[in-house]
């Protein structure tokens, strides 16, 4: 499992410049850069799709389940601001810095992927299809924030 760790935490490291990864500084400030990342890269995606919602026709169905998913944005944005309820001085483990790495880049992959898809509505229209793939994608961000809340409560 070691022999995976600097890869990732260099992959991490082209979103979070200097990301130094949970067992190399306190963790408490390495997790406060990534969801501070992700908070900032969320409120980004938030003013897109609320961009392409309102060049959406009125009262639209697509306008009102494009709404739901900018709602559930706002909720995901809120708690990436909480912080891990965790000593001041915890650490992590080899394996718990592994799961923690995994987590991340993960979700690093569906933010960007969030991140496509809400930029293709101003293309594709905001369409069933498009919004099956935005519900789908932050249903994982949202599992993938419980399952990593699990890990660091445990820290």
């Amino acid at each position: 499992m070691q022999k995976d760790r600097h890869p990732k935490i260099e992959k991490i490291g082209h979103h979070i410049p200097e990301f130094p990864g949970y067992r190399a500084v306190n963790f408490n400030e390495t997790d406060r850069q990534l969801r501070h990342f992700l908070h900032r890269r969320l409120d980004e995606i938030r003013g897109d799709l609320r961009e392409s919602i309102e060049g959406l026709p009125s009262g639209g169905a697509p306008r009102q389940a494009l709404g739901d998913c900018l709602k559930r944005l706002e909720g995901l944005g809120k708690r990436l601001e909480e912080p891990v309820a965790s000593q001041a001085e915890a650490s992590a483990t080899g394996d718990q810095e592994e799961a923690l790495l995994d987590f991340d880049l993960n979700l690093l992959d569906k933010t960007a992927a969030l991140s496509t898809a809400v930029g293709d509505i101003s293309r594709q229209g905001g369409g069933p299809a498009t919004q099956t793939l935005l519900t789908s994608l932050i249903e994982d961000l949202e599992e993938l924030l419980k399952q990593r809340a699990k890990i660091t409560e445990n820290l």
